[in-house]
């Protein structure tokens, strides 16, 4: 799979992680994987074949054309590419999307909506502005528009918005009570902001960073043992690890194999 990456200007650094783009042609071969819980946000344009996602066991159903995936908290979906595979992903801050559009991101947790239902006509514009454009690099440009034109009506949360990303950058190995302590705000308004901006509470959103560095760990050296990268990323134990792995996948880490070895890790690959 040809995968192209950019880094947002800096003035949208608060609330874009990064752009990219995949494309393969798969022909009438499937490429699938389980989606566990990850703390991403990401907006999702098709350029070509959508994906097929099937939720909760139920059957594969055709994704929109623009669609916003919100924060998952255990394995929901299983996702299906054939044919021409061309999708165009906006990765989000942790507090970018209520930061562009004031949503309660708590509504979107374990949700992928047609972004045009989370976000109204908004979305669609986004739609047609990357479509329009002739090559990734004029993706990014028209994307950065749109995000532009959002980000001039609202004011950041600073308390929240540097917790969060904090809890990204140090892969989730932060305790709660520190951030509290920083932020300037009581442990309940914290909580309450964490939520609301960010979809979970803030000890949930670390849990499931975590997780997913793990995942993202054992893709990069799958010859790495289990017990050196729980190590590395601060779980107590193996035992600690195995009752997240069940949690956030839905089986223990021997069984991570197959189509797990498929998963799209945004920004991260």
């Amino acid at each position: 799979m040809d995968i192209k990456r950019a880094l947002p200007r800096p003035q949208l650094r608060g609330v874009v992680r990064s752009f990219e783009e995949r494309r393969a042609e798969l022909g009438s071969a499937v490429l699938s994987w389980p989606v566990p819980a990850r703390p991403h946000q990401i907006l999702n344009i098709h350029l070509a074949d959508p994906y097929r996602v099937r939720i909760d066991g139920g059957p594969a159903n055709v994704t929109p054309e623009v669609s916003l995936v919100g924060p998952q908290t255990y394995r929901r979906a299983h996702v299906y590419l054939t044919g021409v595979v061309h999708v165009f992903n906006i990765l989000l801050q942790p507090t970018g999307l209520n930061r562009l559009v004031g949503i309660d991101m708590k509504c979107l947790v374990n949700q992928d909506p047609a972004a045009s239902d989370a976000l109204g006509q908004i979305a669609i514009a986004l739609g047609d502005m990357v479509r329009a454009a002739e090559d990734f690099r004029g993706r990014v440009a028209a994307a950065e528009r749109w995000l532009g034109m959002l980000l001039d009506k609202r004011e950041p949360d600073g308390a929240i918005e540097h917790a969060s990303r904090l809890l990204l950058a140090a892969r989730g190995d932060v305790r709660i009570e520190e951030l509290v302590g920083k932020s300037g705000l009581s442990a309940s308004q914290f909580q309450r902001r964490f939520a609301a901006q960010v979809g979970v509470a803030p000890k949930l959103f670390a849990r499931t960073v975590r997780f997913d560095r793990a995942l993202i760990a054992r893709r990069r050296a799958p010859c790495k043992p289990w017990t050196e990268i729980i190590h590395e990323l601060g779980y107590f134990d193996q035992a600690h690890f195995i009752r997240e792995c069940r949690a956030f996948a839905g089986l223990p880490p021997r069984s991570l194999s197959g189509d797990w070895n498929n998963i799209f890790f945004p920004g991260d690959d």
